[in-house]
C-alpha cells in the first residue's frame, strides 16, 4: 500500500492540475492557460509511465519507455513555453519545434540505440540550465514592463515565479542525480524512491498553484499592452490617410522604443513631458490609488502610447518611480506638519494601496525606514 502511494503521488498531483486547467481553459480559452495545461498533461503522462515501470518491477513496454523519454525531455521546454506566454513573449511555431526536437529524436532512438540514454541525460542538464537562466531574464523583462505602466507594482508581480525557478533548480539537481543513477537503482528500495517522489509531488503542486494564480496578473498586463498596440495601429492608420503636409504636423510615436526621439516632433514631445509633470506636481495625480499610465493619459486627454514614451524615455524614469517618489515626498511633508502623526493613516492619504508597498518604496527612495528617518538615524542613502 505504502509503495503504491509513493509511486503514484506525483501522478495524482499532476492529474489534478491537468483536470483543473482543462476545465479552466474550457471556460476561458486563453493561450497562456493552454501552455500550462500542456505542461501539466505531459507531466501526468510522464508519471503514468513512471508508475507502470515501478509497479511492474522495472518492466514496461518499449513504446512506454520511449514515451517516458519524450515526456522527460519535453516538460522543461513546455514550462519555458508557459513562461514565455505568461511574460508576453510569444514564441513562433518554429521556436517550439526546435525546443522539442531533441525529445522526439531521443525518444525515437531510445529503443534501438544504446547511446540514447547518456545523450538524454546530457540534453536534460542543458535544458535545466537554459530554462532557469532564460526564465529569470523573462521575469526581469516583465518586471520592467510592469514598472513602466503601473504605480502599484506589487499587484502585478510575478515574484513567486522567482522562488519557483530557484526551487526548480534544486529539484532538477535531485532529478538529474536520479537520472544518473537510473530508474532501476530505485527498484529495490521504496524508502529511497520516496525521497524524489514526495519532493516532485510537492513541487508539482506548488508549481500548479502559483502558476494558476498568476494567470489573471498576466492577462491584466497583456490587456493593457494590447490596448496600447491597438492605439498605435489606429494612429498609424490615421496618419496614412493624411496628406503629406498634414502628416508633417502630426505627432508620431515609433513602433520601437529606440526611435521615438526621431519620430515624435521634439516640441510636442517636450510639451507632453511638461504636461505630465504638471499633472503630477500641480494636480497631485499621484495621490490617486492604483494609478496606471492609462489613467494619466486619460487625464491629459492624450494617447497612452505618447504618455508612455514621454515618461519612460523622455523623463528617464519608470512610471512607477515617477509616481511613488512623489508619494513618499508627500508623506514626508505630512509628517513634518505636526507632532500628532499616524504613519498608518498618512501613507493611505498618499495614494499607496498597501503598507508593504509604502515601506518598500520609502526604504528604496530614502535609504532607511520611516522610523529611522524621523528619528534622525538615516544614513544618507537617499536616492
Amino acid at each position: 500500500m505504502a509503495e503504491h502511494i509513493v509511486i503514484s503521488a506525483p501522478f495524482f498531483v499532476a492529474l489534478f492540475w491537468t483536470l483543473w486547467l482543462g476545465l479552466d481553459y474550457r471556460n476561458r480559452p486563453e493561450r497562456v492557460t493552454f501552455r500550462l495545461f500542456c505542461f501539466m498533461l505531459t507531466t501526468t503522462v510522464l508519471y503514468v509511465c513512471h508508475f507502470v515501470y515501478f509497479s511492474r518491477g522495472g518492466h514496461a513496454p518499449w513504446w512506454m519507455d520511449a514515451l517516458y523519454r519524450y515526456c522527460n525531455l519535453a516538460v522543461f521546454p513546455l514550462w519555458y513555453f508557459y513562461l514565455r506566454e505568461l511574460t508576453l513573449q510569444r514564441m513562433s511555431r518554429r521556436e517550439m519545434f526546435l525546443w522539442l526536437t531533441p525529445a522526439v529524436l531521443i525518444a525515437a532512438a531510445s529503443s534501438v540505440w544504446d547511446g540514447a540514454l547518456p545523450l538524454a541525460r546530457m540534453v536534460f542538464a542543458v535544458q535545466v540550465v537554459a530554462v532557469v537562466i532564460l526564465g529569470f531574464r523573462l521575469l526581469r523583462s516583465f518586471r520592467k514592463l510592469v514598472f513602466s505602466s503601473y504605480s502599484d507594482t506589487e499587484a502585478y508581480s510575478l515574484c513567486a515565479l522567482h522562488w519557483l525557478l530557484v526551487f526548480l533548480s534544486l529539484t532538477s539537481l535531485v532529478s538529474f542525480a536520479a537520472n544518473l543513477l537510473g530508474r532501476e537503482h530505485f527498484l529495490s528500495s521504496i524508502g529511497l524512491l520516496a525521497i524524489p517522489s514526495m519532493l516532485f509531488s510537492a513541487f508539482i503542486f506548488m508549481l500548479g498553484y502559483e502558476a494558476d494564480r498568476l494567470l489573471p496578473i498576466s492577462k491584466a498586463v497583456r490587456d493593457e499592452v494590447e490596448t496600447m498596440k491597438d492605439e498605435e495601429l489606429r494612429m498609424d492608420d490615421s496618419l496614412q490617410s493624411l496628406s503629406p503636409d498634414e502628416e508633417n504636423h502630426s505627432p508620431r510615436v515609433a513602433s520601437t522604443e529606440g526611435d521615438v526621439g526621431n519620430e515624435l516632433e521634439a516640441d510636442r514631445f517636450a510639451e507632453l513631458q511638461r504636461e505630465v509633470l504638471r499633472a503630477m506636481d500641480e494636480d497631485k495625480l499621484y495621490l490617486q490609488p492604483g494609478l496606471k499610465i492609462s489613467d494619466l493619459a486619460q487625464q491629459l486627454g492624450s494617447n497612452r502610447n505618447y504618455i508612455w514614451h514621454a515618461v519612460n524615455e523622455g523623463l528617464g524614469v519608470s512610471f512607477s518611480e515617477l509616481v511613488n517618489r512623489r508619494r513618499i515626498d508627500h508623506f514626508v511633508s505630512l509628517a513634518e506638519q505636526g507632532p500628532e502623526f499616524d504613519i498608518d493613516e498618512a501613507w493611505q492619504k498618499c495614494g499607496f494601496t498597501s503598507a508593504s508597498t509604502f515601506y518598500r518604496c520609502f526604504r528604496l527612495y530614502k535609504g532607511c525606514s520611516p522610523a529611522e528617518y524621523f528619528s534622525g538615524e538615516a544614513t544618507g542613502k537617499e536616492t
